[in-house]
């Protein structure tokens, strides 16, 4: 059963956004390019200058410190840096390099590219290395059990919905000439998604389910909100 699940978290983290990739550039020329733009927001926001900054400078000063023992003012700055970083690297890639290229079928792979690339990096290289050990008779060596390895691929199933949500609005934003109230917005769906990781465990004492049902919701939400701005203007894919 865990083999079973490992194999299914490595098709969510890797197949999936690499389906979703090959469909969308068969329907749309530079669809591509807006895969890979996306994934190079997520790189360039997180991995090289969100993270950094959270685990090499912020804990040097006292404040975060202390800050870290309140749940709902940690939970939120987590949340809000991560909206501010994220999504303010959507809105350059959007306007600076997707010029012309912005119908729903290249903000579904924009998104796609942020959340899948995501995936692929922080997570589906434990999924493989989970399956290799299986394989190898080392199961006793991974640190978890099938079902929290489910839990693990619906999780990017809901952070990738997020990420195409809120990378469609961001686009629809910077086509329509109101990228700034669209950043805004995904910035907020941001920090509630990313928030409760800390705050429904800490000040609720809510569980795995709990987060991830949350997550889903948000996610859910954000991924309806982006394709109705581009339905209700007509949009094409």
């Amino acid at each position: 059963m865990l083999l079973a699940s490992l194999f299914i978290g490595i098709i969510v983290c890797y197949g999936l956004p690499i389906a979703g990739l090959v469909l969308l550039m068969r329907r749309r020329k530079g669809a591509g390019k807006a895969f890979l733009w996306g994934a190079a927001a997520f790189v360039v926001s997180q991995l090289l200058i969100r993270i950094p900054i959270l685990q090499l400078v912020l804990p040097n000063f006292g404040w975060f410190a202390v800050m870290q023992r309140f749940p709902w003012m940690y939970g939120l700055f987590l949340g809000l840096t991560a909206g501010l970083a994220e999504e303010t690297g959507r809105w350059i890639a959007a306007g600076c390099f997707l010029k012309g290229k912005d119908t729903l079928a290249h903000g579904l792979a924009f998104g796609l590219g942020h959340g899948g690339i995501e995936a692929m990096l922080l997570v589906g290289p434990n999924m493989i290395a989970g399956a290799v050990m299986v394989l190898s008779g080392q199961a006793a060596l991974f640190p978890a059990e099938w079902a929290g390895v489910l839990v693990g691929g619906a999780e990017r199933i809901f952070a990738m919905a997020f990420h195409v949500g809120a990378s469609l609005l961001v686009l629809y934003g910077v086509r329509q000439g109101k990228a700034f109230r669209y950043w805004a917005l995904a910035v907020a769906l941001h920090t509630v998604l990313d928030a409760a990781v800390v705050i429904l465990p800490q000040a609720f004492g809510a569980g795995i389910a709990g987060i991830e049902l949350w997550a889903a919701a948000v996610g859910g939400a954000a991924l309806v909100l982006g394709i109705l701005c581009y339905r209700r203007k007509g949009g094409v894919l």
